[in-house]
């Protein structure tokens, strides 16, 4: 029986057991999947942020555009779905026309500006453009972004400048 508690020469001090890496393996494996995991979730609500965002940014830029052009404007007409807006340019009377297109066939329509005949977009994802006199030389513009299931609305009240009010 001396032989049993007696240490043999055949111990191995100088690595670790199969067991001891396999344990270590699977812990790593559990905190790395909590790491991915985590990172997942950061990536995808950025990404849903930042598309909030650009839409937010689409309806706002757009009515920025048309308000500007409305509040230094001579005239104001709504024609359906076309806002025509006309004003003195080095002396001479232009009209430019705001309505959405899709004139780049990629599905989203468009709000564009027609200056001098030439279409000049000013925002993508506008679905939605209405313009209302409330009063002689009082426009409510309204503007509607839409990307997916996210809608952002935007409206304003603006004055036309040479209104008789």
């Amino acid at each position: 029986m001396a032989g049993l508690t007696k240490k043999t020469g055949w111990q191995n001090d100088k690595g670790f057991t199969l067991l001891e890496v396999l344990v270590s393996l699977v812990i790593t494996g559990i905190v790395a999947a909590m790491v991915l995991q985590l990172y997942i979730s950061q990536y995808r609500m950025a990404k849903e942020l930042m598309a909030d965002a650009d839409l937010s940014f689409a309806a706002v830029r757009a009515g920025q555009v048309v308000t500007a052009a409305v509040s230094t404007a001579e005239s104001v007409v709504w024609t359906g779905k076309v806002l025509r807006i006309s004003y003195l340019e080095n002396g001479k009377a232009v009209t430019d026309s705001y309505y959405l297109a899709d004139k780049d066939f990629n599905g989203v329509p468009d709000l564009y500006r027609e200056h001098l005949g030439v279409p000049n977009p000013v925002a993508s994802k506008i679905c939605e453009f209405q313009c209302t006199g409330v009063m002689d030389g009082l426009w409510q513009i309204s503007l509607t972004a839409a990307q997916a299931e996210k809608t952002v609305y935007w409206q304003r009240t603006v004055r036309v400048r040479n209104s008789s009010d």
